[in-house]
């Protein structure tokens, strides 16, 4: 809150630099083929209290829903609100994020999503329209605000080119769908989901330090276990806190190599 004015510096540039922190966010999460996310600090009801968000979530008040005070939310979403609304681009954005807590909560109804592209795999489908658990269910959750940004735009979406597969990726056959977002968004929000877990988380698992490629250009690594999974889960997005960039605008790492899939985690 700045004076009455609530807003979200999604733009933040460091001195002599003209790339916005927007920008360097979605480039970073490019270079480990993840989508990229923020974490906003938003504070308790109490702070909250002149928010003015003319919106409502199941009938109760944006600003009062429960457990929003440490919320997360696309990258891609950030950058409609930032096209869109201007100085009101950080209402827009708290608006659309979702608690931490939760992103992969069973309590959740898990409504389908049905996205405007047509000709999905017959692997995805199933799981945008169908309830589901873990890393899948996180994936789906962060999706759901950018669909929807993408339902309300004009344009519509028929059958259309693939976008470019990330090797790995579990779902690789995705529709190459912009419109007015700077990248294919089902692509983004998908790819980390991976059929096996990359080389350089299985470093982290297993003690060995990841190359320099890692270490010298990413913050840090959190791994949380899925009990169900034939293996531990890799990341899940790579995600900037409140201010700078969490990674140097630095030259595209090569893909890891994936030679098989043993299972199908993420």
């Amino acid at each position: 809150m700045h004076g009455r004015r609530w807003s979200i510096d999604f733009t933040y540039k460091t001195r002599g630099d003209d790339r916005t922190q927007l920008s360097k966010l979605i480039r970073a999460s490019n270079r480990f083929h993840v989508p990229a996310a923020y974490v906003l600090y938003c504070g308790d009801s109490q702070y909250r209290s002149t928010l003015n968000c003319d919106r409502s979530h199941d009938d109760v008040p944006c600003k009062e829903r429960d457990r929003v005070g440490v919320s997360t939310v696309s990258a891609l979403v950030a950058e409609a609100a930032v096209g869109l609304g201007g100085t009101s681009a950080g209402v827009m954005a708290f608006h659309d994020a979702i608690p931490v807590e939760d992103v992969a909560s069973p309590d959740g109804l898990d409504a389908p999503i049905v996205p405007l592209a047509r000709g999905l795999d017959e692997d995805l489908e199933p799981v945008l329209r169908q309830p589901q658990r873990g890393s899948r269910r996180v994936a789906k959750e962060l999706l759901r605000p950018v669909q929807r940004i993408r339902n309300g735009q004009f344009a519509g979406a028929a059958v259309m080119e693939r976008a470019t597969p990330v090797t790995g990726a579990l779902f690789e056959n995705v529709p190459n769908d912009f419109e007015h977002f700077s990248v294919p968004y089902l692509a983004h929000m998908l790819r980390g989901l991976r059929a096996e877990v990359p080389d350089y988380v299985r470093d982290v698992l297993e003690g060995r330090t990841p190359p320099a490629w890692v270490t010298d250009h990413l913050g840090g690594i959190v791994v949380i276990p899925d009990a169900d999974a034939p293996t531990t889960a890799s990341p899940a997005l790579a995600c900037d806190g409140d201010a700078g960039p969490l990674l140097p605008d630095l030259p595209e790492a090569p893909q890891l190599p994936h030679d098989h899939r043993p299972g199908q985690v993420a």
